[in-house]
């Protein structure tokens, strides 16, 4: 593989330490088999001179699902749309025949707000 495609296929990230995502887990028990509740897309497709993200304050504060996949909208420093227009999200789980990337068509469909927002923490990361 070459190097540029290598970069393609990267993203920059916000990856949910294992307490935060045990508190996401618990305020959300997964509806599906597949659990992924890992992470945050805040760029995919990466160029050699895209950064690290910053560090942020990021808060759960909605939730979407259809019949085989479930997600969780989140605000990073206040924003819930991404530099691409789409939603920062987590996806929580899935069927088998779904993908993770799929939680930002069915966000695009319609998410509910949650009476209580928290915050969770992250370490950015850049993830392949």
């Amino acid at each position: 593989m070459k190097i540029k495609e290598l970069i393609m296929e990267s993203y920059s990230a916000y990856v949910l330490n294992k307490k935060s995502r045990a508190d996401l887990l618990r305020s959300f028990p997964p509806k599906f088999s597949i659990i992924d509740a890992t992470h945050i897309t805040v760029k995919f497709g990466l160029s050699k001179d895209d950064k690290m993200p910053h560090p942020a304050k990021i808060e759960v504060v909605g939730y979407a699902s259809d019949d085989s996949l479930e997600a969780v909208v989140v605000s990073v420093n206040g924003k819930t749309q991404r530099s691409d227009g789409k939603i920062y999200h987590i996806t929580l789980s899935y069927e088998i025949g779904r993908k993770p990337v799929q939680s930002n068509g069915v966000i695009a469909n319609g998410w509910e707000p949650i009476n209580k927002p928290f915050e969770i923490d992250t370490k950015s990361e850049i993830l392949k």
